[in-house]
């Protein structure tokens, strides 16, 4: 039976909580939450679209649909070698921001 589309969601903020319009990984899903929250409460958040940031300071992405990783704070054009960094691409930097694809997070580097 369908729900939704799964471009929204409704989530639990993981610990450390949500912060608004800032990505999240929660579980093996990149989220963006509509508003922050601690740590339990249900947020609506989106999963899929064109977002304008944050992107990682002195990237100068091209926006030419190059790949785009998330390295556990911001984007970045370039593939992520810090731990618990997210090391698959999470959409594509286009047209002045980073298209999220709403795929599942299956490679983070962990120590």
């Amino acid at each position: 039976m369908h729900l939704c589309d799964g471009n929204k969601l409704s989530i639990a903020a993981p610990a450390g909580g949500f912060v608004k319009d800032e990505p999240c990984l929660v579980g093996a899903l990149l989220v963006v939450p509509s508003f922050s929250a601690e740590e339990g409460v249900v947020v609506s958040c989106v999963t899929r679209g064109l977002f304008d940031g944050p992107i990682k300071a002195g990237d100068n992405p091209m926006f030419d649909c190059s790949p785009a990783y998330f390295d556990g704070v911001e984007f970045t054009k370039t593939l992520p070698t810090e731990v618990d960094a997210v090391i698959q691409p999470i959409g594509v930097f286009v047209d002045g921001g980073v298209l999220l694809t709403g795929g599942l997070i299956t490679e983070i580097k962990t120590a």
